[in-house]
């Protein structure tokens, strides 16, 4: 399923969701992402607040995005009377504004213990960035009752999909099912050369071992310029997508019951996200680090 897809799904009728932080902490950067799917570099800092509405097929979701400068930090507790979560986002990067992180958070205190409080710890595609217990332990968030935090990347997608999904979960109390199980994804590029290869924790064993790779990869290189889209190889459902300077494979199970759609789409999400990320198309050794890295932070929202 595609990560937009799978986001709109936890988007709720009268559901308004605030997102809070400090500023540069992404939240901007954040609510882009989850419009569009990929990254956005020229975006600006929100002034004061913006709403923003998401609706696909009458399923919507409010999302209030309030200033992180500490002009606009007074708006925060205005806002909160009637939002039913409240996301903070974090730069786990910015070690140095924790303390500040902390003080403005705990002035919402009292109103933040009677809702649920998700810590989105932005920016992991960074380093060094703080782990997750040293995140709890600065902002002493062990004194809230309700919280939960999770590590997310609003530039590479890191993350995301796990992140709202708890969300979706908190909310309605029922988990998201997600019918599309992966075994292994591997981009090429457009001369059907494999760039990288990720394979999903559901694998059993190796399968892109030995004949399988082989025969996927040739077919790649044969197969780039025409519509054909499917392959079905030792009772497995490979599937195929294109974009101008790359093309992925996503094998499945033959057996497994879910729409061929959604995984198509989940594919061309991630292939016009590297479209976007990636200014060369001459792959030299970094350009390819930089290409598996990408796959890597994004593929976390396409395996299970």
């Amino acid at each position: 399923m595609g990560i937009l897809k799978i986001l709109n799904k936890l988007f709720l009728k009268n559901k308004k969701i605030i997102v809070l932080g400090l500023d540069n902490s992404g939240k901007s950067t954040l609510i882009s992402f989850l419009k569009t799917g990929t990254y956005n570099e020229h975006i600006t800092p929100t002034m004061g607040k913006e709403e923003s509405l998401m609706d696909v097929q009458g399923i919507k979701m409010k999302l209030i995005d309030v200033g992180g400068q500490s002009d606009f930090r007074s708006l925060w507790m205005g806002e909160l009377n009637d939002t039913e979560c409240i996301l903070f986002i974090l730069d786990a990067n910015a070690k140095h504004r924790f303390k500040e992180a902390k003080k403005e958070l705990w002035k919402l205190s009292k109103e933040i213990n009677n809702k649920p409080l998700f810590i989105l710890a932005n920016k992991y595609d960074l380093s060094p960035v703080a782990s997750i217990k040293e995140i709890i332990q600065e902002l002493d968030l062990m004194k809230f009752s309700n919280f939960e935090i999770m590590p997310i990347s609003s530039k590479t997608g890191y993350g995301i999909v796990n992140a709202f999904s708890k969300l979706y979960l908190r909310l309605t109390g029922v988990p998201l099912e997600r019918k599309l199980k992966p075994i292994a994804l591997t981009v090429f590029n457009n001369a059907g050369i494999p760039l990288t290869t990720k394979e999903g924790k559901c694998n059993d064993d190796d399968v892109l071992k030995g004949g399988l790779f082989t025969a996927i990869t040739e077919f790649v290189k044969k197969s780039y310029n025409s519509e054909l889209n499917q392959l079905r190889l030792e009772g497995k459902l490979i599937i195929f997508r294109k974009t101008k300077h790359f093309m992925a494979s996503l094998v499945t199970d033959a057996n497994q019951s879910f729409d061929i759609n959604d995984a198509e789409l989940g594919l061309k999400e991630l292939l016009d996200h590297l479209e976007n990320m990636c200014s060369s198309t001459e792959f030299n050794n970094k350009d390819i680090h930089r290409i598996d890295y990408l796959v890597k932070q994004y593929a976390t929202n396409i395996f299970c």
